[in-house]
């Protein structure tokens, strides 16, 4: 059985690995990149092993994707570096709620300029 930690590396597993494939990067490239073994990228992809938050951040900025993402938080690849606050809203929330909640937002940008 798996614990949710367990979970986690093998979502990030899974995630690495698609992201490779989609931009054709060898496993021999990335590890250059990230400054770890070939095999290391292979045990990250596999679940077998859990990369360092710094390996994690590094594979965050190159695929430019979010760590929320990386981790099997979001299944949006928002870009890793992101300068508006992207903000989840429960979907329980109703549809005239949230149409307040986009005016309220932008009635505060607009107060401050943005």
């Amino acid at each position: 059985m798996y614990n949710n930690r367990d979970k986690v590396i093998i979502m990030i597993g899974q995630r690495l690995k698609k992201l490779r494939c989609e931009k054709k990067v060898r496993q021999e490239d990335l590890a250059a990149i990230l400054g770890v073994q070939k095999a290391t990228v292979s045990h990250y992809e596999t679940g077998k092993a859990d990369p360092s938050d710094k390996v994690k951040i590094e594979i965050a900025k190159y695929f430019d994707v979010s760590m929320d993402y990386l981790m099997g938080i979001i299944d949006e690849t928002v870009p890793h570096y992101q300068r508006e606050l992207f903000i989840r809203i429960p979907q329980k929330i109703k549809p005239e709620e949230r149409e307040m909640l986009e005016k309220f937002v932008t009635f505060i940008a607009q107060m401050n300029n943005l």
